[in-house]
Protein backbone atom coordinates (compact mmCIF):
# COMPACT_ATOMS: atom_id res chain seq x y z
CA UNK A 1 0.00 0.00 0.00
CA UNK A 2 1.37 3.55 -0.79
CA UNK A 3 -0.97 5.85 0.17
CA UNK A 4 -1.01 8.37 -2.08
CA UNK A 5 -2.44 12.05 -1.10
CA UNK A 6 -5.97 12.53 -2.09
CA UNK A 7 -8.17 15.21 -2.71
CA UNK A 8 -12.10 14.96 -2.28
CA UNK A 9 -14.35 16.98 -4.64
CA UNK A 10 -18.24 17.84 -4.40
CA UNK A 11 -20.29 17.65 -6.71
CA UNK A 12 -24.13 19.02 -5.51
CA UNK A 13 -25.42 17.69 -8.92
CA UNK A 14 -25.12 14.33 -9.03
CA UNK A 15 -27.66 12.29 -6.74
CA UNK A 16 -25.85 8.93 -5.69
CA UNK A 17 -26.85 6.89 -2.53
CA UNK A 18 -24.98 4.11 -1.24
CA UNK A 19 -28.59 2.19 -0.50
CA UNK A 20 -28.90 1.22 -4.26
CA UNK A 21 -30.39 -2.70 -2.73
CA UNK A 22 -33.70 -0.28 -1.69
CA UNK A 23 -34.62 -0.60 -5.83
CA UNK A 24 -35.51 -4.70 -4.85
CA UNK A 25 -37.19 -3.67 -1.83
CA UNK A 26 -39.58 -0.76 -3.81
CA UNK A 27 -39.86 -3.71 -6.88
CA UNK A 28 -41.17 -6.32 -4.03
CA UNK A 29 -43.56 -3.70 -2.81
CA UNK A 30 -44.53 -2.54 -5.68
CA UNK A 31 -45.04 -6.19 -6.97
CA UNK A 32 -47.86 -7.81 -4.31
CA UNK A 33 -49.35 -3.98 -3.39
CA UNK A 34 -48.00 -3.54 -0.08
CA UNK A 35 -48.77 -0.23 0.05
CA UNK A 36 -52.47 -0.39 -0.74
CA UNK A 37 -53.47 -3.01 1.49
CA UNK A 38 -51.18 -1.18 4.39
CA UNK A 39 -53.97 1.82 3.75
CA UNK A 40 -57.27 -0.05 3.15
CA UNK A 41 -56.36 -2.28 6.14
CA UNK A 42 -55.09 0.74 8.92
CA UNK A 43 -56.84 3.75 9.52
CA UNK A 44 -54.77 5.68 12.40
CA UNK A 45 -54.56 9.24 10.41
CA UNK A 46 -57.54 11.87 10.33
CA UNK A 47 -56.07 13.61 7.60
CA UNK A 48 -53.17 12.52 5.37
CA UNK A 49 -51.16 15.37 4.72
CA UNK A 50 -49.01 14.62 3.39
CA UNK A 51 -48.45 11.08 4.61
CA UNK A 52 -50.33 7.72 4.38
CA UNK A 53 -50.34 5.29 7.31
CA UNK A 54 -48.29 2.93 4.41
CA UNK A 55 -45.76 5.86 4.40
CA UNK A 56 -44.79 5.68 7.55
CA UNK A 57 -45.21 1.95 7.71
CA UNK A 58 -42.97 1.22 4.52
CA UNK A 59 -40.49 4.16 5.53
CA UNK A 60 -39.86 2.66 9.01
CA UNK A 61 -39.26 -0.99 7.33
CA UNK A 62 -36.88 0.49 4.57
CA UNK A 63 -35.02 2.33 7.73
CA UNK A 64 -34.63 -0.93 9.22
CA UNK A 65 -33.82 -3.01 5.88
CA UNK A 66 -31.01 -0.61 5.10
CA UNK A 67 -29.25 -1.18 8.53
CA UNK A 68 -31.23 1.61 10.59
CA UNK A 69 -30.93 0.78 14.32
CA UNK A 70 -33.35 3.39 15.68
CA UNK A 71 -35.99 5.89 14.30
CA UNK A 72 -33.32 8.96 14.10
CA UNK A 73 -31.81 7.04 11.20
CA UNK A 74 -34.35 7.53 8.94
CA UNK A 75 -33.16 10.69 8.24
CA UNK A 76 -30.77 8.71 6.26
CA UNK A 77 -33.49 8.46 3.79
CA UNK A 78 -35.53 11.48 4.30
CA UNK A 79 -32.46 13.80 2.95
CA UNK A 80 -31.23 11.83 0.85
CA UNK A 81 -32.77 12.93 -3.17
CA UNK A 82 -31.64 9.84 -4.74
CA UNK A 83 -33.36 7.56 -1.82
CA UNK A 84 -36.21 9.66 -2.05
CA UNK A 85 -36.66 9.25 -5.91
CA UNK A 86 -36.02 5.29 -5.63
CA UNK A 87 -39.10 5.43 -3.35
CA UNK A 88 -40.97 7.30 -5.20
CA UNK A 89 -41.77 10.15 -2.64
CA UNK A 90 -41.21 13.91 -2.34
CA UNK A 91 -40.60 13.72 1.53
CA UNK A 92 -40.17 10.99 3.61
CA UNK A 93 -41.60 10.87 7.78
CA UNK A 94 -39.19 12.97 9.76
CA UNK A 95 -38.34 10.52 12.66
CA UNK A 96 -40.50 12.55 15.22
CA UNK A 97 -43.72 12.25 13.42
CA UNK A 98 -42.35 8.18 12.82
CA UNK A 99 -42.54 7.92 16.62
CA UNK A 100 -45.94 9.85 16.69
CA UNK A 101 -47.18 7.50 14.18
CA UNK A 102 -46.40 4.04 16.36
CA UNK A 103 -47.68 5.87 19.26
CA UNK A 104 -51.20 5.87 17.10
CA UNK A 105 -51.72 1.84 17.74
CA UNK A 106 -53.61 2.46 20.95
CA UNK A 107 -56.25 0.11 21.73
CA UNK A 108 -58.33 2.45 23.54
CA UNK A 109 -58.25 5.58 20.97
CA UNK A 110 -57.60 3.24 17.70
CA UNK A 111 -58.91 -0.37 18.49
CA UNK A 112 -57.78 -2.94 16.26
CA UNK A 113 -55.24 -0.89 13.94
CA UNK A 114 -52.78 -3.29 15.38
CA UNK A 115 -54.90 -6.59 14.43
CA UNK A 116 -55.66 -4.74 11.01
CA UNK A 117 -51.43 -4.05 10.34
CA UNK A 118 -51.12 -7.82 11.13
CA UNK A 119 -53.87 -9.06 8.70
CA UNK A 120 -52.21 -6.58 5.54
CA UNK A 121 -48.85 -8.45 6.31
CA UNK A 122 -50.45 -11.57 6.84
CA UNK A 123 -52.42 -11.24 3.47
CA UNK A 124 -48.67 -9.90 1.78
CA UNK A 125 -47.17 -13.09 3.39
CA UNK A 126 -50.28 -15.36 1.96
CA UNK A 127 -49.78 -14.03 -1.71
CA UNK A 128 -45.91 -14.36 -1.49
CA UNK A 129 -46.47 -18.17 -0.62
CA UNK A 130 -48.64 -18.63 -2.88
CA UNK A 131 -46.47 -17.23 -5.96
CA UNK A 132 -43.49 -19.48 -4.21
CA UNK A 133 -45.76 -21.98 -4.63
CA UNK A 134 -46.22 -21.91 -8.61
CA UNK A 135 -42.49 -21.54 -8.73
CA UNK A 136 -41.76 -24.66 -6.92
CA UNK A 137 -44.85 -26.26 -5.66
CA UNK A 138 -45.86 -27.25 -2.29
CA UNK A 139 -43.22 -28.05 -0.06
CA UNK A 140 -42.98 -31.29 1.74
CA UNK A 141 -43.16 -30.03 5.37
CA UNK A 142 -44.06 -26.73 6.77
CA UNK A 143 -42.42 -26.65 9.87
CA UNK A 144 -43.29 -23.91 12.75
CA UNK A 145 -41.01 -22.93 15.44
CA UNK A 146 -41.90 -21.23 18.55
CA UNK A 147 -39.93 -19.56 21.19
CA UNK A 148 -39.86 -16.48 23.42
CA UNK A 149 -36.82 -13.75 23.96
CA UNK A 150 -36.36 -11.52 26.95
CA UNK A 151 -35.55 -7.81 26.30
CA UNK A 152 -34.30 -6.03 28.94
CA UNK A 153 -35.24 -2.40 28.75
CA UNK A 154 -33.69 0.22 30.50
CA UNK A 155 -36.48 2.66 30.13
CA UNK A 156 -38.59 2.69 33.61
CA UNK A 157 -41.47 4.09 31.81
CA UNK A 158 -42.33 1.43 29.41
CA UNK A 159 -46.12 0.13 29.52
CA UNK A 160 -46.64 -3.16 29.65
CA UNK A 161 -42.97 -4.33 31.23
CA UNK A 162 -42.61 -6.01 34.01
CA UNK A 163 -39.97 -8.63 35.77
CA UNK A 164 -38.70 -11.74 34.38
CA UNK A 165 -37.41 -14.42 36.12
CA UNK A 166 -34.27 -13.51 36.46
CA UNK A 167 -35.72 -10.04 38.03
CA UNK A 168 -34.78 -7.90 35.12
CA UNK A 169 -37.50 -5.42 33.51
CA UNK A 170 -38.31 -6.32 30.20
CA UNK A 171 -40.63 -7.54 27.58
CA UNK A 172 -41.50 -11.16 26.33
CA UNK A 173 -41.81 -11.31 23.01
CA UNK A 174 -43.10 -14.54 21.40
CA UNK A 175 -41.84 -15.14 17.89
CA UNK A 176 -43.11 -18.00 15.33
CA UNK A 177 -41.30 -18.99 12.40
CA UNK A 178 -40.95 -21.08 9.06
CA UNK A 179 -38.08 -22.95 9.45
CA UNK A 180 -37.50 -23.61 5.77
CA UNK A 181 -37.05 -20.10 4.70
CA UNK A 182 -36.58 -18.61 8.03
CA UNK A 183 -39.71 -16.18 7.43
CA UNK A 184 -41.30 -14.77 10.43
CA UNK A 185 -45.12 -15.77 10.89
CA UNK A 186 -45.61 -13.71 13.73
CA UNK A 187 -44.55 -11.92 16.64
CA UNK A 188 -46.38 -10.87 19.73
CA UNK A 189 -45.00 -8.13 22.41
CA UNK A 190 -45.87 -9.22 26.09
CA UNK A 191 -44.74 -8.60 29.65
CA UNK A 192 -41.66 -9.88 30.49
CA UNK A 193 -43.01 -11.87 33.48
CA UNK A 194 -45.20 -14.47 31.23
CA UNK A 195 -43.72 -17.81 30.13
CA UNK A 196 -42.82 -18.46 27.25
CA UNK A 197 -45.99 -20.05 26.06
CA UNK A 198 -48.65 -18.18 26.96
CA UNK A 199 -50.59 -17.07 24.17
CA UNK A 200 -48.68 -19.41 21.71
CA UNK A 201 -51.99 -21.66 21.08
CA UNK A 202 -54.08 -18.35 20.00
CA UNK A 203 -50.66 -17.83 17.94
CA UNK A 204 -51.03 -21.17 16.24
CA UNK A 205 -54.91 -20.84 15.37
CA UNK A 206 -53.33 -17.51 13.80
CA UNK A 207 -50.89 -19.57 11.74
CA UNK A 208 -51.36 -22.94 10.92
CA UNK A 209 -54.22 -21.88 8.77
CA UNK A 210 -52.04 -19.76 6.25
CA UNK A 211 -49.68 -22.54 6.03
CA UNK A 212 -52.20 -25.16 4.74
CA UNK A 213 -51.60 -24.00 1.14
CA UNK A 214 -48.15 -23.84 1.17
CA UNK A 215 -46.97 -27.69 2.23
CA UNK A 216 -48.21 -30.60 2.47
CA UNK A 217 -47.76 -31.59 6.12
CA UNK A 218 -47.28 -29.26 9.00
CA UNK A 219 -44.89 -29.17 11.97
CA UNK A 220 -45.16 -27.71 15.18
CA UNK A 221 -41.74 -27.59 17.45
CA UNK A 222 -41.18 -25.93 20.51
CA UNK A 223 -38.85 -26.33 23.70
CA UNK A 224 -40.18 -27.80 26.84
CA UNK A 225 -41.81 -24.98 28.34
CA UNK A 226 -44.28 -25.17 25.37
CA UNK A 227 -45.16 -29.22 26.71
CA UNK A 228 -48.47 -28.19 27.20
CA UNK A 229 -52.09 -29.29 26.62
CA UNK A 230 -53.19 -26.25 25.22
CA UNK A 231 -50.75 -26.44 22.11
CA UNK A 232 -51.10 -29.99 21.24
CA UNK A 233 -54.60 -29.53 21.16
CA UNK A 234 -54.27 -26.22 18.59
CA UNK A 235 -51.59 -28.41 16.17
CA UNK A 236 -54.37 -31.46 16.54
CA UNK A 237 -57.21 -28.96 15.77
CA UNK A 238 -55.23 -27.73 12.09
CA UNK A 239 -54.28 -31.04 11.45
CA UNK A 240 -50.71 -30.24 12.23
CA UNK A 241 -47.97 -32.85 13.61
CA UNK A 242 -45.70 -31.93 16.57
CA UNK A 243 -42.27 -32.70 18.13
CA UNK A 244 -41.88 -30.63 21.49
CA UNK A 245 -39.11 -31.15 23.89
CA UNK A 246 -40.79 -32.86 27.27
CA UNK A 247 -40.57 -31.31 30.74
CA UNK A 248 -39.37 -33.57 33.56
CA UNK A 249 -42.38 -33.07 35.50
CA UNK A 250 -43.37 -35.76 38.20
CA UNK A 251 -43.97 -38.74 36.81
CA UNK A 252 -41.70 -39.09 33.73
CA UNK A 253 -38.18 -39.99 35.87
CA UNK A 254 -40.84 -42.95 36.88
CA UNK A 255 -41.65 -43.69 33.37
CA UNK A 256 -38.08 -44.00 32.07
CA UNK A 257 -36.91 -46.32 34.91
CA UNK A 258 -39.55 -48.21 34.67
CA UNK A 259 -38.74 -49.15 30.75
CA UNK A 260 -36.98 -52.29 30.32
CA UNK A 261 -32.94 -52.27 29.75
CA UNK A 262 -33.35 -54.55 26.27
CA UNK A 263 -35.76 -51.95 25.05
CA UNK A 264 -32.85 -49.06 25.00
CA UNK A 265 -30.84 -48.74 21.66
CA UNK A 266 -27.88 -46.99 21.36
CA UNK A 267 -28.37 -43.44 19.59
CA UNK A 268 -25.35 -41.04 17.99
CA UNK A 269 -26.16 -37.78 17.82
CA UNK A 270 -26.61 -35.75 14.32
CA UNK A 271 -23.22 -34.69 14.32
CA UNK A 272 -21.71 -38.01 15.52
CA UNK A 273 -23.55 -39.44 12.48
CA UNK A 274 -21.81 -37.14 10.39
CA UNK A 275 -18.07 -37.49 11.50
CA UNK A 276 -18.88 -41.48 11.29
CA UNK A 277 -19.74 -41.46 7.68
CA UNK A 278 -17.18 -38.90 7.07
CA UNK A 279 -14.52 -41.67 8.87
CA UNK A 280 -15.21 -43.88 6.15
CA UNK A 281 -15.24 -42.48 2.91
CA UNK A 282 -12.84 -43.32 0.86
CA UNK A 283 -9.41 -41.82 1.07
CA UNK A 284 -10.42 -40.05 4.48
CA UNK A 285 -7.36 -39.04 6.51
CA UNK A 286 -7.39 -37.98 10.46
CA UNK A 287 -6.48 -34.64 10.91
CA UNK A 288 -4.53 -34.62 14.34
CA UNK A 289 -6.48 -32.78 16.57
CA UNK A 290 -5.14 -30.25 19.19
CA UNK A 291 -4.65 -31.06 22.86
CA UNK A 292 -7.71 -29.85 25.09
CA UNK A 293 -6.84 -27.03 26.53
CA UNK A 294 -9.03 -26.81 28.79
CA UNK A 295 -9.75 -30.11 29.95
CA UNK A 296 -5.85 -30.37 30.78
CA UNK A 297 -6.47 -26.79 33.05
CA UNK A 298 -9.65 -28.49 34.72
CA UNK A 299 -7.20 -31.57 35.73
CA UNK A 300 -5.11 -29.47 37.09
CA UNK A 301 -7.09 -27.90 39.15
CA UNK A 302 -9.19 -30.33 40.48
CA UNK A 303 -12.35 -29.34 38.89
CA UNK A 304 -15.33 -31.17 38.95
CA UNK A 305 -15.98 -32.94 35.58
CA UNK A 306 -18.84 -33.92 33.62
CA UNK A 307 -18.30 -36.60 30.38
CA UNK A 308 -21.22 -37.42 27.69
CA UNK A 309 -20.13 -41.40 27.10
CA UNK A 310 -23.19 -42.88 25.68
CA UNK A 311 -26.52 -42.21 24.69
CA UNK A 312 -29.52 -44.39 24.01
CA UNK A 313 -33.07 -44.10 23.44
CA UNK A 314 -36.44 -45.61 23.83
CA UNK A 315 -40.23 -45.02 23.53
CA UNK A 316 -43.28 -45.99 25.21
CA UNK A 317 -46.84 -44.99 24.31
CA UNK A 318 -47.92 -41.77 26.37
CA UNK A 319 -51.65 -40.26 27.47
CA UNK A 320 -51.41 -36.81 29.37
CA UNK A 321 -53.68 -36.48 32.47
CA UNK A 322 -57.09 -35.48 31.23
CA UNK A 323 -56.14 -35.92 27.60
CA UNK A 324 -58.36 -38.97 25.30
CA UNK A 325 -55.45 -39.63 22.81
CA UNK A 326 -52.14 -41.57 23.05
CA UNK A 327 -48.76 -39.83 21.92
CA UNK A 328 -45.74 -41.09 21.63
CA UNK A 329 -42.90 -40.25 24.46
CA UNK A 330 -39.53 -41.34 23.66
CA UNK A 331 -36.74 -41.31 25.90
CA UNK A 332 -33.40 -40.22 25.87
CA UNK A 333 -30.75 -41.88 28.40
CA UNK A 334 -26.83 -40.74 28.90
CA UNK A 335 -24.50 -41.59 30.75
CA UNK A 336 -22.37 -39.41 32.31
CA UNK A 337 -19.14 -40.09 34.01
CA UNK A 338 -18.39 -37.77 37.20
CA UNK A 339 -14.29 -37.20 37.39
CA UNK A 340 -12.56 -34.47 39.40
CA UNK A 341 -8.83 -34.13 38.74
CA UNK A 342 -7.75 -37.68 37.73
CA UNK A 343 -10.55 -39.45 39.54
CA UNK A 344 -13.35 -41.39 38.40
CA UNK A 345 -15.88 -40.39 41.30
CA UNK A 346 -19.55 -42.31 39.70
CA UNK A 347 -21.86 -42.59 36.94
CA UNK A 348 -24.86 -41.42 36.52
CA UNK A 349 -28.11 -41.36 34.07
CA UNK A 350 -29.85 -38.35 32.85
CA UNK A 351 -33.13 -38.19 30.89
CA UNK A 352 -34.51 -35.88 28.27
CA UNK A 353 -37.76 -36.51 26.71
CA UNK A 354 -39.84 -35.44 23.43
CA UNK A 355 -43.39 -35.68 23.26
CA UNK A 356 -44.66 -36.07 19.41
CA UNK A 357 -47.34 -37.86 17.30
CA UNK A 358 -44.48 -37.98 14.42
CA UNK A 359 -44.62 -41.28 12.51
CA UNK A 360 -41.47 -43.08 11.58
CA UNK A 361 -38.52 -44.14 13.60
CA UNK A 362 -37.37 -42.47 17.08
CA UNK A 363 -34.13 -41.35 15.94
CA UNK A 364 -35.32 -38.89 13.48
CA UNK A 365 -37.99 -37.90 16.12
CA UNK A 366 -35.32 -36.91 18.30
CA UNK A 367 -33.30 -35.16 15.21
CA UNK A 368 -36.47 -33.44 14.30
CA UNK A 369 -37.39 -32.05 17.74
CA UNK A 370 -33.94 -30.10 18.44
CA UNK A 371 -33.40 -28.99 14.82
CA UNK A 372 -35.76 -25.95 16.31
CA UNK A 373 -32.37 -24.64 17.70
CA UNK A 374 -31.99 -23.05 14.64
CA UNK A 375 -35.09 -20.66 15.30
CA UNK A 376 -32.23 -19.01 18.00
CA UNK A 377 -29.69 -17.85 14.78
CA UNK A 378 -32.80 -16.22 13.50
CA UNK A 379 -33.79 -14.53 16.94
CA UNK A 380 -30.91 -13.24 17.52
CA UNK A 381 -30.30 -11.68 14.17
CA UNK A 382 -33.91 -10.37 14.63
CA UNK A 383 -31.58 -8.18 17.07
CA UNK A 384 -28.36 -7.75 16.43
CA UNK A 385 -28.55 -7.65 11.91
CA UNK A 386 -32.41 -5.68 12.02
CA UNK A 387 -32.32 -3.60 15.16
CA UNK A 388 -36.22 -5.36 15.83
CA UNK A 389 -35.76 -5.31 19.62
CA UNK A 390 -35.40 -1.52 19.86
CA UNK A 391 -38.37 -1.06 21.19
CA UNK A 392 -38.51 2.66 20.54
CA UNK A 393 -41.27 4.75 22.13
CA UNK A 394 -43.31 3.93 26.08
CA UNK A 395 -46.03 2.94 24.70
CA UNK A 396 -47.04 -0.89 24.38
CA UNK A 397 -49.43 -1.04 21.44
CA UNK A 398 -46.38 1.33 19.89
CA UNK A 399 -43.65 -0.86 20.13
CA UNK A 400 -45.74 -3.76 19.25
CA UNK A 401 -46.63 -2.16 16.09
CA UNK A 402 -42.87 -1.42 15.78
CA UNK A 403 -42.29 -5.46 16.33
CA UNK A 404 -44.78 -5.90 13.38
CA UNK A 405 -42.56 -3.55 11.34
CA UNK A 406 -39.98 -5.10 11.66
CA UNK A 407 -41.04 -8.36 11.28
CA UNK A 408 -42.39 -6.83 7.50
CA UNK A 409 -38.51 -5.38 6.72
CA UNK A 410 -37.49 -9.31 7.76
CA UNK A 411 -39.79 -10.75 5.46
CA UNK A 412 -38.88 -8.30 2.88
CA UNK A 413 -35.33 -10.03 2.93
CA UNK A 414 -36.21 -13.36 2.68
CA UNK A 415 -39.06 -13.02 0.07
CA UNK A 416 -36.82 -11.44 -2.33
CA UNK A 417 -34.18 -14.17 -1.94
CA UNK A 418 -36.66 -17.01 -2.47
CA UNK A 419 -38.19 -15.22 -5.45
CA UNK A 420 -35.11 -13.48 -7.27
CA UNK A 421 -31.93 -14.79 -5.40
CA UNK A 422 -29.77 -18.22 -4.90
CA UNK A 423 -31.08 -20.12 -2.86
CA UNK A 424 -28.14 -20.04 -0.43
CA UNK A 425 -29.01 -16.41 0.24
CA UNK A 426 -32.14 -17.50 2.65
CA UNK A 427 -29.59 -18.35 4.96
CA UNK A 428 -27.45 -15.94 5.17
CA UNK A 429 -27.12 -13.21 7.93
CA UNK A 430 -27.97 -9.51 7.75
CA UNK A 431 -24.55 -8.41 7.48
CA UNK A 432 -23.55 -10.18 4.26
CA UNK A 433 -26.85 -10.00 2.93
CA UNK A 434 -26.77 -6.25 3.31
CA UNK A 435 -23.03 -6.05 1.81
CA UNK A 436 -24.00 -8.14 -1.23
CA UNK A 437 -27.34 -7.01 -2.13
CA UNK A 438 -28.14 -3.81 -0.10
CA UNK A 439 -24.83 -1.45 0.14
CA UNK A 440 -24.27 -0.90 -3.63
CA UNK A 441 -23.46 2.30 -4.50
CA UNK A 442 -26.08 3.97 -7.67
CA UNK A 443 -26.67 6.78 -9.11
CA UNK A 444 -30.29 7.80 -9.64
CA UNK A 445 -31.41 9.11 -12.98
CA UNK A 446 -34.66 10.26 -13.51
CA UNK A 447 -35.53 10.22 -17.44
CA UNK A 448 -39.03 11.43 -18.46
CA UNK A 449 -41.19 9.52 -16.35
CA UNK A 450 -38.55 6.41 -15.61
CA UNK A 451 -36.57 5.95 -12.70
CA UNK A 452 -32.97 4.66 -13.47
CA UNK A 453 -30.33 3.15 -11.41
CA UNK A 454 -26.30 3.28 -12.64
CA UNK A 455 -24.37 1.16 -10.60
CA UNK A 456 -20.69 -0.16 -10.97
CA UNK A 457 -19.69 -3.36 -12.55
CA UNK A 458 -17.03 -3.54 -10.49
CA UNK A 459 -19.75 -4.69 -7.65
CA UNK A 460 -18.67 -8.30 -6.74
CA UNK A 461 -22.95 -9.51 -7.05
CA UNK A 462 -23.93 -6.66 -9.76
CA UNK A 463 -24.96 -9.70 -11.95
CA UNK A 464 -27.06 -11.30 -9.23
CA UNK A 465 -28.43 -7.74 -8.50
CA UNK A 466 -29.57 -6.87 -11.92
CA UNK A 467 -31.41 -10.10 -12.43
CA UNK A 468 -33.78 -10.03 -9.19
CA UNK A 469 -34.61 -6.88 -9.97
CA UNK A 470 -35.71 -8.30 -13.14
CA UNK A 471 -37.20 -11.35 -12.00
CA UNK A 472 -39.13 -9.01 -9.44
CA UNK A 473 -40.93 -7.16 -12.02
CA UNK A 474 -42.78 -9.50 -13.18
Amino acid sequence: MRFPKTGIEVDARSEVTPYGGLALFTALARRFGMAERIDAAVQVLKLHLPFFESDHVLAMAANLFVGGTCLEDQANLQHSEAARRMLGAVRVPDPTTAGDFLRRFDSQKNPGSLTALRHAHDQVQYDVGRALGKCHGKMPMATVDLDGHYKVLYGVRKEGADFNYRSKWSYHPLVATLAQTGECLAVRNRPGNMRSSEHAAAVLDSVLPKLKGRAKRLLVRADSDFDRQDIRAAAKKHGAHFAIVGREHQGRPEIAMAIPERAYRKFLPRAWRATEERCCRRGYRARRRKENLRRRRARERNYKELRLVEQQIAEVPYRPTGWTDTYRLIVRRQLIQNWKGQQHLFDEYRYRYVVTDLPGPAQDAIDEAYLRCDQENIIQQLGAGLAAWRMPVAEFDGNSAWLEIARLAWNMAKWIALLALPAEVTRWQWKRFRHAFVYIAAQVLRRSRQVTLRISGSHRFHRFFVAAHERLQI
